[in-house]
């Protein structure tokens, strides 16, 4: 029964990313709970609720100028009771935003809690630390910044 649960969890898990990365953020909500929370960019992009996360990842992913891609893999997930769960899973992320000649790629862990509404599994609360992120001219591939959890604040 266990591994029926965390496979649902998966599942989960792998829509958020494919709705996330084709743009289909009002499906993305609905893997969401109504209060569900962020914490984005180490807290930095934090919201509360459905809506305003759904609102949030329009406004800042919704352009076609902007191609993401999200491999979310390596879960880590631990079932805290019934109808609750935690996990963490590694990403590897690139934004490619073609007006600004800009491609972000990096990684990171996302740490993520799950309720289990109504016989289905939800995201309750999701959010990532960044383990490393380097910003190029997507043209030609230059370098102009890098950055590391390990760099001296």
């Amino acid at each position: 029964m266990d591994l029926e649960e965390i496979a649902a969890i998966h599942q989960l898990k792998y829509r958020y990313f494919r709705f996330l990365d084709t743009k289909r953020f009002r499906e993305l909500g609905e893997l969401l709970t109504d209060d569900a929370t962020t914490s984005y960019q180490g807290g930095e992009l934090s919201y509360t609720g459905r809506d305003a996360i759904v609102a949030f990842l329009d406004e800042s992913l919704g352009s076609g100028d902007i191609v993401t891609m999200h491999n979310g893999h390596h879960p880590e997930i631990e079932l805290t009771g019934a109808t609750t769960a935690t996990g963490t899973w590694y990403l590897e992320d690139r934004v490619v935003i073609r007006a600004a000649d800009l491609e972000i790629i990096g990684t990171l862990l996302y740490s993520d809690r799950y309720e289990k509404v109504d016989g289905e599994w939800k995201i309750s609360h999701t959010g990532y630390d960044r383990i490393f992120e380097e910003h190029r001219r997507h043209s030609d591939g230059k370098l102009h910044s890098f950055r590391a959890m390990f760099d001296a604040t």
